[in-house]
Protein backbone atom coordinates (compact mmCIF):
# COMPACT_ATOMS: atom_id res chain seq x y z
CA UNK A 1 0.00 0.00 0.00
CA UNK A 2 1.27 3.49 -0.87
CA UNK A 3 -0.18 6.79 0.35
CA UNK A 4 0.95 9.84 -1.57
CA UNK A 5 0.84 12.81 0.79
CA UNK A 6 0.70 16.47 -0.18
CA UNK A 7 0.81 19.26 2.42
CA UNK A 8 -0.16 22.71 1.13
CA UNK A 9 0.77 25.39 3.66
CA UNK A 10 -1.44 28.47 3.84
CA UNK A 11 0.97 30.09 6.31
CA UNK A 12 4.75 29.60 6.66
CA UNK A 13 5.75 26.66 8.88
CA UNK A 14 8.50 26.58 11.48
CA UNK A 15 9.53 22.98 12.20
CA UNK A 16 11.90 23.13 15.16
CA UNK A 17 15.57 22.31 14.78
CA UNK A 18 17.99 21.44 17.57
CA UNK A 19 20.86 22.99 15.64
CA UNK A 20 21.06 26.71 14.86
CA UNK A 21 22.66 26.20 11.45
CA UNK A 22 22.89 29.17 9.13
CA UNK A 23 20.84 31.54 11.27
CA UNK A 24 20.98 33.57 14.44
CA UNK A 25 17.22 33.33 14.99
CA UNK A 26 16.16 32.00 18.38
CA UNK A 27 13.64 29.62 16.78
CA UNK A 28 15.28 28.21 13.69
CA UNK A 29 13.51 25.79 11.35
CA UNK A 30 14.96 22.49 10.20
CA UNK A 31 16.61 22.55 6.79
CA UNK A 32 18.89 20.42 4.60
CA UNK A 33 22.57 21.13 3.92
CA UNK A 34 21.67 23.70 1.24
CA UNK A 35 19.21 25.56 3.44
CA UNK A 36 15.98 24.15 1.98
CA UNK A 37 13.12 23.39 4.40
CA UNK A 38 11.51 19.97 4.57
CA UNK A 39 8.98 18.17 6.76
CA UNK A 40 10.78 15.47 8.78
CA UNK A 41 9.24 12.01 8.72
CA UNK A 42 9.18 11.94 12.54
CA UNK A 43 7.26 15.22 12.70
CA UNK A 44 4.58 14.03 10.30
CA UNK A 45 4.31 10.65 12.02
CA UNK A 46 3.86 12.18 15.48
CA UNK A 47 1.31 14.76 14.37
CA UNK A 48 -0.63 12.28 12.25
CA UNK A 49 -0.79 9.68 15.01
CA UNK A 50 -2.17 12.27 17.41
CA UNK A 51 -4.88 13.24 14.93
CA UNK A 52 -5.80 9.62 14.15
CA UNK A 53 -6.20 9.01 17.89
CA UNK A 54 -8.63 11.94 18.15
CA UNK A 55 -10.59 10.92 15.06
CA UNK A 56 -10.92 7.32 16.27
CA UNK A 57 -12.16 8.45 19.68
CA UNK A 58 -14.67 10.74 17.99
CA UNK A 59 -15.97 7.70 16.07
CA UNK A 60 -16.46 5.74 19.26
CA UNK A 61 -13.32 3.60 19.20
CA UNK A 62 -11.21 2.92 22.29
CA UNK A 63 -7.74 4.24 21.47
CA UNK A 64 -4.51 4.39 23.45
CA UNK A 65 -3.06 7.64 24.74
CA UNK A 66 0.45 7.65 23.27
CA UNK A 67 2.08 9.29 26.27
CA UNK A 68 0.40 7.15 28.93
CA UNK A 69 -0.69 3.78 27.55
CA UNK A 70 0.00 1.74 24.40
CA UNK A 71 -1.16 -1.65 23.14
CA UNK A 72 0.89 -4.79 23.75
CA UNK A 73 -1.08 -7.37 21.72
CA UNK A 74 -1.09 -7.01 17.95
CA UNK A 75 -4.32 -9.00 17.57
CA UNK A 76 -6.30 -6.57 19.74
CA UNK A 77 -4.38 -3.36 19.03
CA UNK A 78 -6.25 -0.08 18.68
CA UNK A 79 -6.14 1.67 15.28
CA UNK A 80 -3.29 4.00 16.30
CA UNK A 81 -1.02 1.25 17.63
CA UNK A 82 -1.89 -1.10 14.74
CA UNK A 83 -0.80 1.51 12.19
CA UNK A 84 1.96 3.47 13.92
CA UNK A 85 3.24 0.80 16.29
CA UNK A 86 4.10 0.67 19.99
CA UNK A 87 7.08 -0.56 22.03
CA UNK A 88 5.63 -4.09 21.63
CA UNK A 89 4.09 -3.89 18.15
CA UNK A 90 5.92 -2.98 14.92
CA UNK A 91 4.34 -0.16 12.91
CA UNK A 92 2.86 -0.94 9.51
CA UNK A 93 3.64 2.38 7.88
CA UNK A 94 7.04 3.68 6.78
CA UNK A 95 7.35 7.48 6.70
CA UNK A 96 9.74 9.56 4.63
CA UNK A 97 10.72 13.22 4.74
CA UNK A 98 8.40 15.43 2.70
CA UNK A 99 10.31 17.58 0.21
CA UNK A 100 9.50 20.99 -1.24
CA UNK A 101 7.60 20.62 -4.55
CA UNK A 102 5.97 24.01 -5.07
CA UNK A 103 6.55 26.76 -6.08
CA UNK A 104 8.06 24.88 -9.01
CA UNK A 105 10.88 27.37 -9.60
CA UNK A 106 12.08 26.91 -6.01
CA UNK A 107 11.70 23.12 -6.23
CA UNK A 108 13.77 23.14 -9.42
CA UNK A 109 16.54 25.13 -7.74
CA UNK A 110 16.56 22.65 -4.86
CA UNK A 111 16.80 19.68 -7.24
CA UNK A 112 19.75 21.33 -9.00
CA UNK A 113 21.58 21.55 -5.67
CA UNK A 114 21.49 25.34 -5.42
CA UNK A 115 21.44 27.22 -2.13
CA UNK A 116 18.09 28.24 -0.72
CA UNK A 117 17.11 31.95 -0.65
CA UNK A 118 17.83 33.93 2.48
CA UNK A 119 15.30 33.38 5.25
CA UNK A 120 13.29 36.01 7.11
CA UNK A 121 12.61 36.58 10.80
CA UNK A 122 9.45 37.28 12.73
CA UNK A 123 9.81 39.07 16.08
CA UNK A 124 7.81 38.17 19.14
CA UNK A 125 7.77 38.55 22.91
CA UNK A 126 7.15 36.02 25.65
CA UNK A 127 4.08 36.63 27.79
CA UNK A 128 3.68 36.15 31.51
CA UNK A 129 0.53 34.13 32.15
CA UNK A 130 0.56 35.19 35.80
CA UNK A 131 1.02 38.91 35.22
CA UNK A 132 -0.74 38.91 31.81
CA UNK A 133 1.86 41.23 30.33
CA UNK A 134 4.95 40.85 28.16
CA UNK A 135 7.96 39.45 30.00
CA UNK A 136 10.90 41.81 30.48
CA UNK A 137 13.87 41.35 28.12
CA UNK A 138 12.35 38.30 26.40
CA UNK A 139 12.18 39.37 22.76
CA UNK A 140 12.72 36.38 20.46
CA UNK A 141 12.99 35.75 16.71
CA UNK A 142 11.38 33.01 14.62
CA UNK A 143 12.98 31.98 11.32
CA UNK A 144 10.62 31.73 8.33
CA UNK A 145 11.09 30.63 4.74
CA UNK A 146 9.52 32.85 2.06
CA UNK A 147 6.63 34.21 4.17
CA UNK A 148 3.69 35.09 1.95
CA UNK A 149 4.56 32.40 -0.60
CA UNK A 150 2.41 29.21 -0.38
CA UNK A 151 4.65 26.16 0.03
CA UNK A 152 3.80 22.58 -0.90
CA UNK A 153 5.63 19.49 0.37
CA UNK A 154 5.15 15.95 -0.92
CA UNK A 155 6.17 12.44 0.04
CA UNK A 156 5.04 8.82 0.01
CA UNK A 157 4.09 6.59 2.96
CA UNK A 158 4.42 2.85 2.36
CA UNK A 159 3.58 -0.30 4.27
CA UNK A 160 1.49 -3.48 4.48
CA UNK A 161 -1.77 -1.74 5.38
CA UNK A 162 -5.22 -3.04 4.60
CA UNK A 163 -7.98 -0.73 3.33
CA UNK A 164 -9.20 0.03 6.85
CA UNK A 165 -5.69 1.08 7.96
CA UNK A 166 -5.32 3.28 4.89
CA UNK A 167 -8.73 4.80 5.58
CA UNK A 168 -7.69 5.74 9.14
CA UNK A 169 -4.56 7.43 7.78
CA UNK A 170 -6.50 9.38 5.14
CA UNK A 171 -9.06 10.43 7.76
CA UNK A 172 -6.23 11.67 9.97
CA UNK A 173 -4.72 13.66 7.11
CA UNK A 174 -8.08 15.28 6.39
CA UNK A 175 -8.17 16.58 9.97
CA UNK A 176 -4.49 17.57 10.10
CA UNK A 177 -4.76 21.35 10.39
CA UNK A 178 -1.25 22.54 11.25
CA UNK A 179 2.33 21.37 11.78
CA UNK A 180 5.24 22.87 13.68
CA UNK A 181 5.70 25.67 16.18
CA UNK A 182 3.53 28.68 16.96
CA UNK A 183 0.28 27.31 15.56
CA UNK A 184 -1.65 29.59 17.92
CA UNK A 185 0.00 32.61 16.30
CA UNK A 186 -0.86 31.48 12.80
CA UNK A 187 2.21 29.55 11.66
CA UNK A 188 2.12 26.18 9.94
CA UNK A 189 -1.56 26.01 8.98
CA UNK A 190 -2.15 23.71 6.04
CA UNK A 191 -4.42 21.63 3.87
CA UNK A 192 -3.51 17.97 3.42
CA UNK A 193 -4.27 15.82 0.38
CA UNK A 194 -3.74 12.09 -0.02
CA UNK A 195 -4.03 9.44 -2.72
CA UNK A 196 -3.99 5.75 -1.82
CA UNK A 197 -2.60 3.14 -4.20
CA UNK A 198 -2.85 -0.62 -3.70
CA UNK A 199 -0.66 -2.62 -6.09
CA UNK A 200 -0.53 0.45 -8.31
CA UNK A 201 -4.32 0.91 -8.42
CA UNK A 202 -5.88 4.07 -6.96
CA UNK A 203 -8.43 3.48 -4.18
CA UNK A 204 -11.09 6.20 -4.30
CA UNK A 205 -12.24 8.00 -1.17
CA UNK A 206 -15.74 6.54 -1.32
CA UNK A 207 -14.32 3.03 -1.04
CA UNK A 208 -12.12 4.04 1.88
CA UNK A 209 -15.01 5.74 3.68
CA UNK A 210 -17.11 2.61 3.26
CA UNK A 211 -14.33 0.46 4.73
CA UNK A 212 -14.03 2.79 7.71
CA UNK A 213 -17.78 2.95 8.32
CA UNK A 214 -17.91 -0.84 8.30
CA UNK A 215 -15.07 -0.93 10.82
CA UNK A 216 -16.72 1.42 13.32
CA UNK A 217 -20.29 0.23 12.86
CA UNK A 218 -21.66 -1.11 16.21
Amino acid sequence: MEIEVRLIFDTPPNIGSGAQVGTLADRAFIKDRNGWPYIPATTLKGQLRHVVERVARGMGRVVCDTHHQMCRDETTACPACAIFGSPWIPGRLCFEDLELKEPQDLARQRQLGKRAPRTDWRYGVSLSRRRRVAEDALLYTTELFMPGVPLTFEGVLTGPLDEVGAAWVVAGLQFLAAVGRAKSTGLGWLQAEAQVLSDGQVLNNARLRAALQQEVRP
